[in-house]
């Protein structure tokens, strides 16, 4: 089934334009604008949620994570705590897929 798109206008400066025409073939031109804007915009979600991170770790809150050893421990549990039911699925032959589209 083919997606719905919508039409737009976009502005290019000359030298960008010049060179999308001569390196990518006209009727890629869209899938390729398209699929840059995409990871562009990770980008930005991405920068954005390190902004509204920032600060929410303190050493007052974690005071048992002061040390490389203590965050070795920690990684390691944590860690743990995921590979655990992995391990438990893997022997039971089930094999896991993330679903398409994540």
């Amino acid at each position: 089934m083919n997606a719905v798109h919508e039409r737009t206008n976009v502005m290019f400066p000359p030298d960008i334009l010049r060179e999308l025409r001569a390196l990518v073939p006209a009727r890629e031109r869209s899938a390729f604008i398209a699929e840059a804007t995409r990871k562009q915009l990770l980008v930005l979600k991405q920068r954005a949620a390190l902004s509204r991170s920032a600060g929410v770790w303190s050493d007052e809150q974690h005071k048992d994570l002061t040390t490389e050893d203590d965050f070795f421990r920690y990684r390691q549990e944590r860690n743990e705590t995921w590979e655990r039911p992995q391990r438990a699925i893997a022997e039971q032959g089930v094999e896991y897929r993330v679903p398409s589209g994540q």
